[in-house]
Order: structure tokens, then C-alpha cells, then sequence
């Protein structure tokens, strides 16, 4: 009888969102990510058969045969009865045989892995599947280990005849939030005199050095800051999914403040300053909960999983030895969440706009799903919302994880953008100037420019012309000046005069204020249709002198 089995990582908020520590978030994201992982190993160190080599592959086809052959004998089914089980084992064989890369890293029980969850199919008996249930459970509470401080949940649900995968699935999933409810939210121990310097909450009980100073910390802390440093030290995570070789000697920087100081000459203006990059699948978990049986949805899970470390191999390759993306030697690249549908990226913010269109770019390429649609072979296109901040190296993690997670999902993510790719950006001279109605805020960013909000908005596909147009008015010395002050004149409605100023402003500057075209200068011509081309890009709206005005500093950078 069939089982599924479903881990999650819950309450992540004591585990990976409790500190400002960078070695801690990255320690405590990545254990989660890699939770999955050890739940695969220990699968695959219990049932050898399904490590996804090709003997298992094979033996795992002529099962199937096997088992359609004795449902053709079988007298006890009624005929409508063995097609729909034959129909399955069909399209199990089918999976099987297109099971690409097969390697001794994956595993044929596994269905879905997210960030921070994994759901797998297995079919062995209950006692054998309980006692597997045990071994992942002891191994996430080992005292020497790294997960007895997260809260995670592993359940094991039979699925019943006739009733249907979508149904098992939401079981499973809603006994693991069941177990959650009965769980406590904070992982804690009783050992230590003083509080948490990191955390600020759990008893501390480990002796470390932080920020030049000795101070007392919590066993929780502890183990995921270690583990997040020997992580960043090893470069682990770009190795494991192909980004580097496996003997690169290529460091990452250490911190924020490493990854954004020391800027290449043509970015010295963005001394100290990052590019915070949210990236969120449209529709992903929709296509997941829509698929009616575990093949459909192991299928679009591995596909997107493989195109995405393809993306990762590409970005890596394409910038590990370049000079502006080094600080030392060190590679500029921080990884803070990687599964499921989501990454965040935090890079220097000279390489920010690059990056995210990078990003559009190879995810066209490689990120897609491909399935069967009554005997025919479908390829469906893929879209994400993203968000970027440009903002201080320095600046609250957390406060800004939330406001990017905020833009994406309440403006780049918006149902009418589901089959787009759309950017939310923000540059922030300081946090907190941004308010707490970001809708109000945005709204008043356009205050005289334009009426819609979406106006604010980039369409992926314009990221690199946007790039161009700005570096080839840089390159013509274009008058930063004018665009504050014909942004000022728009913004002012309460004096008429200001409008016609700002019209003035252009026309001098684009030449249509001489008589004779043949006086204006070839500057004015590019100045002309460079900002015409903006124009258009944002819907021929006003709205592009804002846009000049915000990515001035951070598009268009000569080595970029």
C-alpha cells in the first residue's frame, strides 16, 4: 500500500529569522534546506532501492510490468477498475523511463522539496515505513546534532483505495500542522547565566568571539552561526549544486560589509551599498497542488529544481573570476534562500540590476515545464516576480526580507501579472522613509507623473535596454540635474507654471526648442531618443523622468 511521507521545518521565525547575525541566517536557511537531503539519505540508507541509479530505474519498470500483467489476471476487478489501475502503472513506467540524469545523489521516493519541506512516496509495509519515521525523527533530535533546536515535523499518512492523491497529500500536509500546533515555537535549553548576545532570548551557554568582542551565546545560535560560517568558508552550497568545482579555492566574502566595499573605480558612489534580490515563482504552488497524481508533480518539482541549478551554474561561471564581482579574491555573492519557488540573492549593489536580469535571461532558457497532455508533449512557459532594494550594507536584514517579499507579492505578483515577469525596485537612502502603507508610499512617488501605480513597475524584459539607454546617456554627459528638477516641477501641481517649466527643460534639452533642426547638436539627438525610448517602456507615461531619477546611480555602470 502506498504512503506519503511529508517532513517540514516549521516555525521559522526561532530558527532562521530570530537574529540580525548574517552566519546565523545563512546557518539556520541552509540546515533547513539540507534537512531534505539527510530525510533523502536516510530513505535511500533504509530502502537501497530507491537511490535513483539506472539498475533501480530498470528493476523499477520491470515491477510495473509485473504488476500490470497481474492486474490482466486478476478476476477480482471489474474492467473499469483494471484500466484505471493499469492507466497509472502506464504512466509510472513512463516517468521512469524519462527520469533524466538518473545519479547517486537523488532519490525516486522523493516528490517535492522546498526550502524548507519535502514530500515522498513510498511503498513499502506500515511496520518498515514507522520505523523509518523513528530513524529521521531521532536524527533530527540527536543531541549532537544540528537540528535539535527547529521545530520540525515528520508524518506518515496511508493513502486509502479510491481516494485520490490531492486528498492524501492535503492529509499529510495537515497532520504536520497538527503536530506544529502542539508543538512549542522556540527551541530551548536551561544551561547559562545570561542571555543570548546574538538572539537576545535563549539562555547562553557557549563562549564565542563577535564582532571583536567575547561574548556568551546560546547552544541554538551556536550551532547555526558554525555551521553557517564552515558553509560560507567551504563555498559548500555553490559546490553541491555544480557552481563551482568541487576543488575550487574560491573564497566568499564574509559579510555585507565585505561583499560592498572596495568598489571597482566606476562604482565608487556605492561604497558600503547592496542589491537585496527577492525572486518568487507565479503560480508554482498552483501548478503543485493542480497535479492529480505523484508523477505530474515529481515531474514539474525536479524540472524547475534542475533548471534552477542550471541558472546558479551559469551566474557562478560567468562572474567568479571577473575583477568587479572580487573584493580580495573574494567572490561578492551571498545566497540567503534557495528551494521551493523562491531565492534571495544579496550582491554588490553595482552588479544588482545585471544580476536580476541575469537572472530573466537564463530562467527563460531553463526554467520550464514540460508535461503530457493527452498523449501530446506540452511545454508550458514559466514566470517570476521579483523584487530589488538598493539599500546599506547595514541596514535590518530582516526589515528588508519583509519589504522586498512586500513589493513582489503585493505589486510584481499581482493576478493580473501572472503570466509576466514584473520588477518592484526601491532604492532606500534610509529604512524607514519608506512607512508602513507602501501602497501610499509608492502612490506619492508618483505624484504628478503619472496616476497608475504600476507605472512604478519593470517589465523583465526591459531590464538590459533600460541599461543601455542609461549608460548611452551617461555616456553623453546628460545633465543629472535636469531630471531633479523636472521631476520637482511635475511633483509641484499646485503651480501651473511648473508644468510648463519642466516642458521647457526638455525641449531645451532634446533641441525642439530651435527653429533650425539642422542646429541641434548630435548630443540632443541622443538625448532625444534615448528619452523617448524610456517614454515608451513605461507606457508612455511621465513616469519614466522618476525612474531616470531613482536608477541614475545604480543602471547603466560602465563595466556592468
Amino acid at each position: 500500500m502506498k504512503y506519503y511521507l511529508r517532513v517540514e521545518g516549521m516555525n521559522l521565525g526561532s530558527f532562521v529569522k530570530d537574529t540580525n547575525d548574517l552566519a546565523t541566517i545563512r546557518g539556520g536557511s541552509l540546515l533547513l534546506l539540507e534537512a531534505m537531503d539527510l530525510v533523502e539519505k536516510i530513505i535511500i540508507d533504509t530502502f537501497p532501492g530507491y537511490k535513483s541509479s539506472k539498475e533501480n530505474i530498470t528493476s523499477a519498470i520491470e515491477n510495473i510490468i509485473q504488476q500490470i500483467q497481474g492486474i490482466n489476471h486478476d478476476t477480482s476487478l471489474s474492467k473499469s477498475e483494471k484500466k484505471r489501475k493499469k492507466q497509472q502503472l502506464r504512466k509510472k513506467k513512463k516517468a521512469l523511463k524519462e527520469y533524466s540524469n538518473p545519479n547517486n545523489d537523488s532519490c525516486l521516493a522523493t516528490i517535492s522539496k522546498g526550502a524548507s519541506w519535502g514530500l515522498f512516496e513510498l511503498d513499502e509495509s506500515r511496520d518498515e515505513l514507522i520505523d523509518l519515521q523513528k530513524k529521521i525523527i531521532e536524527q533530527f533530535n540527536d543531541e549532537n546534532g544540528n537540528y535539535k533546536h527547529a521545530t520540525i515535523m515528520v508524518d506518515l499518512y496511508q493513502e486509502t483505495d479510491g481516494e485520490g492523491y490531492q486528498i492524501s497529500r492535503d492529509k499529510v500536509q495537515t497532520l504536520n500542522r497538527w503536530q506544529q500546533l502542539q508543538a512549542p515555537s522556540l527551541g530551548i535549553t536551561l544551561e547559562g547565566d545570561t542571555v543570548c548576545a546574538i538572539d537576545q532570548i535563549r539562555p547562553a551557554s557557549q563562549q564565542v568571539k563577535w564582532k571583536n568582542e567575547t561574548v556568551y551565546i546560546s547552544e541554538s545560535v551556536h550551532r547555526r552561526r558554525k555551521y553557517g560560517v564552515e558553509e560560507k568558508k567551504n563555498a559548500t552550497f555553490y559546490k553541491s549544486r555544480g557552481a563551482l568545482a568541487e576543488d575550487s579555492t574560491r573564497k566568499l566574502t564574509h559579510d555585507f560589509e565585505e561583499l560592498s566595499c572596495n568598489p571597482p573605480k566606476y562604482a565608487t558612489h556605492l561604497d558600503g551599498k547592496i542589491a537585496f534580490i527577492y525572486i518568487d515563482g507565479n503560480s508554482f504552488g498552483e501548478i503543485q497542488r493542480d497535479s492529480e497524481d505523484p508523477d505530474q508533480q515529481r515531474a514539474f518539482d525536479s524540472q524547475t529544481r534542475e533548471g534552477r541549478k542550471q541558472v546558479l551554474r551559469d551566474i557562478v561561471a560567468g562572474i567568479q573570476d571577473k575583477p568587479d564581482w572580487l573584493n580580495n579574491s573574494h567572490l561578492r555573492l551571498e545566497t540567503l534562500l534557495w528551494g521551493g519557488d523562491e531565492i534571495i540573492w544579496v550582491v554588490p549593489a553595482w552588479q544588482g540590476w545585471w544580476m536580476l536580469n541575469r537572472f530573466y535571461q537564463l530562467a527563460e532558457k531553463n526554467i520550464s515545464y514540460q508535461f503530457d497532455r493527452n498523449g501530446q508533449q506540452v511545454q508550458q512557459r514559466l514566470y517570476h516576480g521579483s523584487a530589488i532594494i538598493f539599500c546599506h550594507h547595514n541596514a535590518p536584514i530582516h526589515r528588508i526580507d519583509g519589504l522586498a517579499r512586500n513589493l513582489a507579492d503585493d505589486f510584481a505578483k499581482e493576478k493580473k501579472f501572472k503570466e509576466k515577469n514584473m520588477v518592484a525596485y526601491q532604492v532606500l537612502e534610509s529604512f524607514d522613509h519608506v512607512g508602513a502603507d507602501l501602497k501610499t508610499h509608492r502612490q506619492e512617488r508618483l505624484q504628478g507623473l503619472a496616476d497608475d501605480i504600476d507605472h512604478l513597475l519593470v517589465d523583465a524584459a526591459s531590464m538590459g535596454s533600460i541599461r543601455k539607454t542609461i549608460l548611452k546617456l551617461k555616456k553623453n554627459s546628460f545633465p543629472t540635474r535636469k531630471i531633479y528638477q523636472i521631476v520637482q516641477a511635475f511633483r509641484d501641481e499646485t503651480d501651473p507654471e511648473n508644468k510648463r517649466f519642466s516642458k521647457k527643460l526638455y525641449k531645451k534639452l532634446t533641441g525642439e526648442n530651435k527653429g533650425d533642426s539642422n542646429s541641434i547638436t548630435e548630443e540632443q539627438k541622443v538625448f532625444k531618443s534615448e528619452l523617448n525610448h524610456l517614454r515608451k517602456i513605461w507606457g508612455n507615461s511621465d513616469a519614466f523622468w522618476l525612474h531616470l531619477m531613482e536608477l541614475w546611480d545604480y543602471v547603466g555602470l560602465d563595466e556592468n
